[in-house]
């Protein structure tokens, strides 16, 4: 009977061995979950990483854009200038088609005078 009891006691201290290892086991495998959950948080991460690394691209063509039209808006103030510096030159022109128009007409003038002396 003695003997049966020892096998008993021996059969429950390698229980208690297994329960143990079974204890940290459990203790290693939620050391492992919460490895998994940082795991998770560093994906996050990286997927906001990228996100902003998208943004900062965009960011870049938006300060393009507007270099672009600080330009287009230089160029039309040079052309608005070009525009007044040609409305003299068009009036001056006008008048000279005028003047060419009365030395004709002068010229007639001169000729029908002539004429008219003879």
């Amino acid at each position: 009977m003695l003997t049966e009891l020892l096998k008993l006691s021996l059969m429950l201290t390698e229980l208690l061995k297994l329960s143990l290892m079974l204890t940290e086991l459990l203790k290693l495998s939620l050391i492992l979950t919460e490895l998994l959950k940082l795991s998770l948080i560093d994906t996050e991460l990286l997927k906001l990483s990228l996100m902003l690394t998208e943004l900062l691209k965009l960011s870049l063509m938006l300060t393009e854009l507007i270099t672009l039209s600080l330009i287009a808006t230089a160029v039309l103030r040079l052309s608005i200038m070009l525009i007044a510096f040609l409305t003299p030159s068009l009036i001056l022109t006008v008048f000279l088609k005028l003047s060419l128009m009365l030395t004709a007409l002068l010229k007639l003038t001169l000729h029908i005078t002539e004429s008219t002396h003879i």
